[in-house]
């Protein structure tokens, strides 16, 4: 035995260089390796390690020698001149592999023989994870093995990535379409092209700053068309041996969440999800919609270990945006606008990631991330669930009732010790919850006491208590709290009364979907999960896997009305379900878009703020104690936003017939490059019908229309030109609180998002009062006009008080969804008027706000709704009186007078009341409704202008100068007056209406 060791181990074997943990060298002579290590080393792991080279061991044999051991291996490599020129990379892999400071197993490491050392092999494990998310249809197995089976090509793309971000040299992009048309196989050729396609368009890499991480940003826009269904235009991706995360948005102005996934293998796909959720969420914000996550590869994390993976994934991310502390090559535009904001498993991580931008110089500084300390805390405010309550209000003050003071029967989803679910279960002290069903818990009262369940609610919430902390003694007999992976649950005679049930024992999952059907005044959503889904859509196909077993059909549900505080708690098609079998829903992003909406009041807010903190205008303590002063304006104009939503959705109900709708959604789809209809379960134009219930749209889809039409009106306001007028600079004060733009207002006319706050006002306004009809009859070339028109009237006549003035007094629901519906019927018809006259003359639209204090001094009265009712049919054709007065320079008052006397005579008033009154039975009516109307306005205007250019016509004199007119002209009009007098006794069609119309134009052409 002495002697074989002998012939396999010489003197020099025994000499033991310097070193700290491991020293590798190898003989070229002999292909040996020599590996001391001062721990053991088993040789099956050097085995694997060199396996991913392809170097086998033909022989081994190791021994001890001072404590250090030894190993010698002779191996048999097949390249050996390619592995000499490559030496210091197999041996560094080797080491740090065997140091546990690299992977131990990596097929990767192969492309060593390409010469790629561990930071390009590592950028290229970053980049095929990242593929690998963006593409199922590949998995990463087979991308690694056909990119290793081409290792030349993989590398010249490894190149091409690293010239474009050293030299900016794009010249490899020649070279490597080359070798793209040289493959044969198409499976290939698509890995390859995809692999290219990434690092083609990305713009901007952290690679070259050496960090833990690797983050690179990529234009996904360009490459929308081989993805499926919605997708960021943006993306950053982080790479990191113990987490990769990814950060998807809309446009560069965009904001959303960042959360700590559990969605190993397809985390982007749940990202983008959301991310979608959030961009129509975001429409009644400034920016777009983005959403942010993570996940971690180790099993166990500690708090410090989250801590750090966290941090390094936000610093990887803002190295990819304009921080100024890193200059890189980049290859899109300015990038100064990146905000984040707490989500899932980040709630307490909003001061870390702002510490981290104030560390590194980053402008936003604590408005980076929303929410944190010196912030609007969503939980401490309760604003999501306030804006939740607020919104669902609507339902209930349509029959009569109120969310926040009547005995309302509940079933909700979620604990206590949350945000959503605990501050809204506290917000009507006469809630009746009967039964809440956490992610681990299920809680019963099956006949609760309203004021001793508040307080003990209350309790739980206060000191972050789940249910299992409920007092027993104060839960109502055969009550209980029960886990949710309980086999069997013996069920007590009330509960068996309460879920109707004769079973004596039932599981807990069986359990749970028996109480989310139960027949209650409110289905109130406050936690995460999808617990509704459509009878057609099957659980495999719905993301959250956790709640599929308690999962139940839209159609099982007897609500009367769902709350969706958390987001995603009913499928889409589930939404539509429950409401075309009467259900009241709206939507998760219109019932809790109030946390989102405050925290981007938070982060502008704080731009203003944090720009005076620089010039030493204000101290760090200032600024908190002015957010906290205006905290509850603030508040008050988020909730503001949820009841306008509210209610939109109900006038919608009302004025949103198929045709409509249908053009609505083909112009979004047409104009908006992200809306697509079978993201949303939109039918073809062909089966709409399925989303009306009693001859009223749906509201989920309503809503839907209602957040992309905001969108669409948004980004046309931004590109129109329309912002250059300093017109619509009020509309900047309207964002802001009174009090903080009093103070700070030349800040705020230099706030950097000041057009994009601008263009979210005004189509909030438009959208919110108007409706998505605004967007029926868009042309690209009238539209601005058209925005402008809607601004000015809905200004002269003082509609947002008469509104107002509406809401509050009068009590009777149905009187004010009519009223609120004439007064945008009103403007329509001087809109139309109006933008049909910019399109064929000079005259600028805002000329005519000029008139408003000269109408004021006309026009005069407290009360809104009486001046309206008095002067409503002379409102439509205020933009003629004031063309007419720019024409003829004669005073407003006179002018009005006028039309006064030709209203009289030709009974207009009652023309356009019968008018109204007649509802059309099809879309030919209602062109003809829609034409009689520009009849009578062709008429009344053409009319006006005779009497004025009639040759004894005397402003001083009005009415004897238009006797005279009439008298001149008794014999062309006496038959038709005769007519108008005789309709008040016929039956009224629209026909009769459309002959006394023509029968009045045609006198004018005589």
């Amino acid at each position: 035995m002495n002697d074989i060791c002998k012939q396999l181990i010489s003197e020099n074997d025994y000499k033991i260089p310097e070193f700290e943990r491991i020293f590798i060298k190898f003989n070229k002579t002999t292909n040996t390796l020599h590996i001391f290590s001062k721990e053991k080393l088993p040789i099956t792991t050097i085995s694997n390690i060199l396996q991913n080279f392809d170097i086998s061991i033909l022989d081994s044999v190791s021994f001890i020698n001072d404590n250090i051991y030894v190993y010698k291996i002779k191996t048999d490599i097949k390249h050996i001149e390619t592995f000499l020129k490559n030496k210091d990379i197999f041996l560094e892999i080797l080491q740090k592999a065997l140091l546990n400071e690299l992977f131990s197993l990596c097929k990767l490491y192969y492309m060593a023989w390409e010469g790629l050392n561990i930071r390009e092999i590592t950028l290229l494990r970053a980049l095929i994870k990242y593929q690998n998310q963006l593409f199922y249809e590949f998995n990463e197995n087979l991308i690694i093995s056909i990119l290793l089976n081409n290792s030349k090509l993989t590398k010249t793309i490894i190149d091409y990535f690293k010239a474009k971000f050293t030299k900016k040299d794009l010249s490899l992009e020649i070279d490597i379409e080359k070798m793209l048309k040289e493959i044969s196989n198409i499976n290939e050729d698509k890995i390859f092209r995809v692999l290219y396609t990434i690092v083609k368009n990305s713009v901007r890499t952290n690679y070259f700053l050496n960090k833990e991480t690797i983050s690179f940003k990529v234009e996904t826009k360009n490459f929308k068309n081989i993805l499926f269904g919605m997708q960021p235009n943006i993306e950053s991706y982080v790479y990191h041996n113990d987490f990769n995360g990814i950060h998807l948005r809309m446009s560069k102005i965009s904001r959303g969440g960042i959360r700590w996934s559990d969605r190993i293998h397809d985390f982007r796909e749940e990202i983008k999800d959301l991310m979608v959720t959030q961009e129509a969420k975001n429409a009644l914000i400034i920016p777009e919609g983005a959403k942010g996550g993570f996940v971690i590869y180790k099993n166990a994390v500690t708090k410090k270990e989250f801590k750090k993976y966290y941090s390094l994934f936000i610093d990887a991310l803002l190295d990819l945006v304009d921080v100024g502390d890193v200059d890189l090559i980049k290859y899109d535009d300015k990038d100064f606008y990146f905000v984040v904001a707490a989500d899932k498993g980040t709630s307490s991580m909003s001061d870390v990631a702002n510490e981290i931008a104030i560390k590194r110089g980053y402008f936003l500084k604590d408005a980076f991330a929303s929410g944190g300390s010196t912030g609007y805390s969503h939980k401490e405010l309760g604003i999501t669930a306030k804006g939740a309550i607020h919104t669902t209000n609507r339902f209930f003050m349509e029959k009569g009732r109120n969310i926040y003071t009547d005995r309302l029967s509940v079933v909700g989803v979620g604990s206590m010790r949350g945000d959503v679910f605990g501050n809204g279960m506290l917000l009507n002290k006469n809630f009746l919850l009967l039964a809440a069903i956490s992610h681990n818990e299920i809680f019963v009262d099956p006949n609760p006491d309203p004021k001793i369940s508040y307080k003990e609610r209350k309790r739980l919430f206060e000191n972050g208590l789940s249910w299992d902390k409920y007092d027993k003694t104060k839960i109502s007999k055969g009550g209980g709290v029960f886990k949710r992976d309980e086999k069997s649950i013996k069920l007590s005679p009330e509960i068996k009364t309460l879920i109707n049930t004769k079973k004596d024992t039932i599981t807990a999952e069986e359990l749970a979907k028996k109480l989310l059907t139960l027949k209650v005044d409110l289905l109130y959503f406050g936690g995460i999960g999808t617990y509704v889904k459509s009878s057609d859509e099957l659980n495999l196909h719905i993301s959250d896997k956790q709640n599929a077993d308690i999962r139940v059909n839209a159609n099982e549900i007897n609500a009367y009305a769902i709350c969706e505080g958390a987001n995603l708690a009913l499928t889409m098609q589930g939404r539509y379900e429950y409401a075309l079998k009467g259900g009241k829903i709206n939507l998760d992003a219109i019932d809790n878009s109030a946390g989102v909406n405050i925290s981007d009041y938070e982060v502008n807010l704080k731009i203003i703020l944090n720009s005076l903190v620089d010039k030493k205008k204000l101290t760090e303590k200032e600024k908190i104690k002015i957010l906290k002063e205006i905290q509850n304006e603030v508040i008050g104009k988020v909730l503001q936003n949820n009841f306008e939503h509210a209610l939109l959705l109900s006038l919608e109900e009302r004025r949103i017939y198929k045709e409509k709708l249908i053009k609505i959604i083909e112009i979004l789809e047409k104009h908006t490059d992200y809306f697509k209809r079978q993201n949303y379960n939109i039918p073809k134009n062909s089966e709409m019908e399925i989303l009306y219930q009693n001859n009223r749209a749906i509201r989920p889809v309503l809503a839907i229309a209602m957040l992309y039409s905001k969108i669409f009106l948004k980004k046309y306001i931004l590109n129109s030109g329309l912002l250059e007028s300093n017109y619509y600079d009020k509309f900047l004060k309207e964002y802001f609180p009174d009090q903080f733009f009093n103070k700070f207002e030349n800040e705020i006319f230099n706030h950097p998002l000041k057009k994009e706050i601008i263009a979210t006002q005004i189509a909030n306004k438009i959208i919110n009062t108007h409706g998505i009809g605004f967007l029926s009859d868009y042309h690209e070339k009238t539209f601005k006009f058209k925005i402008e028109s809607y601004l000015i009237m809905n200004e002269l006549i003082n509609a947002d008080e008469l509104r107002a003035e509406i809401i509050n007094n009068i009590k009777d629901i149905n009187k004010q969804y009519d009223m609120l519906i004439d007064i945008e019927q009103t403007i329509k018809f001087a809109v139309k008027w109006m933008v049909k006259t910019f399109e064929n003359t000079d005259i600028k639209p805002l000329l005519f706000i000029t008139h408003k204090d000269e109408l004021s001094k006309i026009i005069q009265n407290q009360h809104k709704i009486e001046i309206y009712e008095k002067w409503k049919d002379f409102y439509k054709f205020l933009p003629a009186m004031f063309m007419i007065k720019h024409e003829y320079n004669i005073e407003l008052n006179t002018i009005l007078n006028l039309f006064e006397l030709i209203f009289a005579k030709f009974k207009i008033n009652f023309i356009l009341k019968t008018l109204k009154n007649i509802k059309p039975k099809s879309r030919l009516d209602k062109n003809l409704k829609e034409e009689v109307e520009r009849l009578i306005e062709y008429f009344i205007i053409t009319f006006a202008k005779e009497v004025i250019n009639s040759e004894k016509f005397s402003p001083q004199s009005l009415k004897k100068s238009f006797n005279e007119y009439i008298k001149r002209k008794q014999d062309e009009y006496v038959d038709i007056i005769e007519e108008i007098k005789k309709l008040k006794k016929e039956k009224k069609s629209l026909t009769l209406l459309s002959h006394i119309a023509n029968s009045l134009i045609l006198q004018l052409l005589k």
